[in-house]
C-alpha cells in the first residue's frame, strides 16, 4: 500500500467552497496588499495567541529577522539558538547582524536544553530564540527564568507549533516576541508563503510595521525612517488563514490522534517514539522517530521500496551547514545534535491521514525489525 507523506487536499477540503468563496470576494475587491482581510486575521491571531498584536509578513524567516531587529539586537551581540533546527533560524541572527551560538537540544523533547543555555551565556549574551521544534514547546519555565535573571530578550521561533500549550500557555505569547511561518505544510499552512509576528510590546509592533513595509513611517507613509523590506502578508494569505484559522484546533486533534495510533501500533518496535513533555500539549507538526543501532538509513530505504516516503529533520544541523562554517562562532559541545543527527526519521503524518495507512506504515517497520 502507498502511503503520500502529506495531503494537504484532505485537511482542505472541509473548507474549500469557504476559501473559494473568499478568493473571490477578494479578487473584485481590488485590495490585494494591507487590505481588509490582513487586519480581521492579525485580529483574530492575536486573539488566538493571547497577545495583543500580529502582525503579517512575507515569511517566518522574516518574523525572526524583524523581532531581533526591533528588539535592537545589533552587530556583535550573541543569541543563543539550538542547533538542531531549521536553518532559518539562525540565518535570522545572521540577517540581524548578530551572533549564533548554538546551544544544545533535551533528547527526550529535540527542544533547547536550559542547562545548555546556561553553559552558552558570555557577557555578549542579548537574546535566546528558543525553537517550538516539531510541534511541541521548549520548556518555557525554565528558559524564562534564564531570560529574566540574565536580562535577555526572547524571540519564540513557534514556526512548527501553532496551537501548540506550555502550562497552558499558546506558543508564541511567552516571549517578547513569537515568529510564525505559514508555509504550506505547517499546521496553520496558506496557499504560499507567510509569516506572523505576536507581542503585546507596541514599540515591536511598531518596528515590525515599518519593517515589513519598506521602512515607511506609520503616521506619515511618505516619510522613510527605517531600513525596511518589502514583505507583506497579501490579502490572498490572509482570507485563506482567517477561514483555516477556525478549523486549526480540529485539525491539531487530528494530527495527535494520528500520533496516538502511531504510539500504540508502534510501541514494540525498537524505535523511540515521540515524547510528550508534561506541561506540554504537543500539535506533531512532525512526527519524528529515533532509529537505534545506525539502522536509521536502511529502514528509509527499505520504507520508500514499500511505496513510504519518509524524511530527515535534520541530518545536517545548523552549526554543520557550509554557511555557518564560514563563521568563526563560539563552539559549544553539542553531543545530543550529534546523536540526534544520525538517528532521526520523520515518519508520514497529517490531517485526514487514515487508519490503514498507519498501519501499512507500521507493518513496514515491523518488517524491517523481523517481527
Amino acid at each position: 500500500m502507498k502511503v503520500p507523506y502529506f495531503d494537504l487536499a484532505r485537511s482542505h477540503q472541509k473548507f474549500f467552497d469557504q476559501a473559494q468563496s473568499a478568493f473571490d470576494r477578494i479578487l473584485k475587491s481590488g485590495a490585494y496588499i494591507l487590505g481588509p482581510a490582513l487586519k480581521d486575521l492579525e485580529a483574530e491571531f492575536a486573539a488566538y495567541i493571547g497577545t495583543k498584536y500580529a502582525l503579517g509578513v512575507g515569511s517566518g524567516t522574516d518574523a525572526l529577522t524583524f523581532s531581533l531587529k526591533a528588539l535592537d539586537i545589533k552587530k556583535g551581540d550573541e543569541v543563543i539558538v539550538p542547533s538542531f533546527t531549521f536553518t532559518s533560524t539562525a540565518l535570522a541572527v545572521i540577517h540581524a547582524g548578530a551572533i549564533p551560538v548554538f546551544a544544545d537540544v533535551d533528547e527526550e523533547t529535540f527542544n533547547l536544553d536550559p542547562r545548555s543555555v546556561t553553559q552558552a551565556l558570555s557577557r555578549k549574551t542579548r537574546a535566546m530564540i528558543p525553537v517550538h521544534l516539531f510541534g511541541q514547546c521548549a520548556n518555557m519555565t525554565a528558559l524564562m527564568t534564564i531570560a529574566k535573571q540574565k536580562k535577555l530578550k526572547v524571540v519564540e521561533d513557534a514556526c512548527q507549533a501553532h496551537g501548540a500549550l506550555w502550562n497552558k500557555t499558546m506558543a508564541g505569547a511567552f516571549g517578547h516576541a513569537g515568529c510564525f511561518s505559514f508555509y504550506p505544510t505547517k499546521n496553520l499552512g496558506g496557499v504560499g508563503d507567510g509569516g506572523m509576528v505576536t507581542t503585546s510590546d507596541e514599540k515591536i509592533m511598531r518596528r515590525v510595521i515599518q519593517y515589513r513595509n519598506l521602512g515607511k513611517g506609520i503616521d506619515d507613509p511618505f516619510v522613510h525612517d527605517e531600513i525596511g523590506w518589502t514583505s507583506r502578508l497579501d490579502s490572498i494569505q490572509a482570507a485563506f488563514l482567517s477561514i483555516k484559522l477556525k478549523f486549526l484546533d480540529e485539525l491539531n486533534r487530528e494530527r495527535r490522534a494520528v500520533a496516538e495510533m502511531y504510539h500504540k501500533k508502534l510501541a514494540r518496535t525498537p524505535l523511540c517514539l515521540p515524547h510528550e513533555a508534561r506541561d506540554a500539549y504537543h500539535v506533531y507538526h512532525l512526527y519524528v522517530v529515533r532509529v537505534p543501532d545506525g539502522k536509521r538509513d536502511a529502514l528509509k530505504e527499505h520504507l520508500a521500496k514499500e511505496g513510504i516516503p519518509t524524511m530527515v529533520h535534520y541530518a545536517t544541523p545548523v552549526h554543520a551547514q557550509p554557511i555557518i562554517k564560514k563563521n568563526k562562532l563560539r563552539k559549544i559541545k553539542l553531543p545530543v545534535t550529534e546523536k540526534l543527527r544520525g538517528e532521526v526519521l520523520t515518519l508520514p503524518l497529517f490531517p485526514g491521514m487514515t487508519e490503514p495507512e498507519i498501519d501499512a506504515v507500521a507493518a513496514s517497520v515491523k518488517r524491517f525489525f523481523g517481527d
